[in-house]
C-alpha cells in the first residue's frame, strides 16, 4: 500500500523562506545517507529562515512535525530552531506541487548574522521525523 505522505525539504525538497531580507537557497544531495549541503545568500544584518520541515498529507495538511537540533554552530553568527509558520514549497516536478505555497507551521532553523558581518559562514544541523528517519544538512551562508 502506498503511502499518501510527503516531506517538505530545502531546495531538493526542503523549503526556504526569507525572515527580512533576501535569501536564495539550493540543496545538493551529498550522498545516499541523506546528507545535504543547503547554499543561501543574505544581506548582512539580515537574517533567514529554512524550513518548515514537517510531514505533510496530500491534501497539504501537516500530519506530524520533526525535531532538529544545531550540530555545529556557525562561526559568525547564531542558529536556533524554532517553531514557526512558513509556506510549503515542494518543487515543481513533486507530487504535491499543488500544495505550493500554503501556510504550515512546523520546526524551522533560523540563522542570524552577527550584526555587521559580511563573509562566508556555515552550520550543520539533523532533523529526526516521526518515523525516525535522520536527514543531516550542512549550510553554507554567504552574507552580503
Amino acid at each position: 500500500m502506498r503511502s499518501n505522505i510527503s516531506r517538505l525539504f530545502l531546495a531538493i525538497g526542503m523549503s526556504v523562506t526569507a525572515a527580512g531580507p533576501s535569501l536564495a537557497g539550493t540543496g545538493e544531495l551529498l550522498s545516499g545517507d541523506a546528507s545535504e549541503t543547503v547554499d543561501a545568500n543574505i544581506e548582512r544584518n539580515g537574517g533567514a529562515l529554512l524550513g518548515p520541515f514537517v510531514t505533510t498529507s496530500a491534501r497539504c495538511r501537516k500530519t506530524s512535525d520533526s525535531s532538529a537540533w544545531i550540530i555545529e554552530e556557525p562561526r559568525y553568527g547564531k542558529a536556533a530552531v524554532v517553531k514557526k509558520r512558513g509556506e510549503i514549497a515542494y518543487g515543481d516536478d513533486h507530487r504535491y506541487a499543488y500544495c505550493n505555497d500554503r501556510p504550515i507551521a512546523g520546526t524551522m532553523i533560523r540563522y542570524r548574522p552577527a550584526t555587521g558581518f559580511t563573509g562566508d559562514d556555515t552550520f550543520v544541523f539533523t532533523l529526526r521525523f516521526s518515523d525516525g528517519e535522520v536527514r543531516t544538512k550542512r549550510v553554507n551562508v554567504h552574507v552580503e
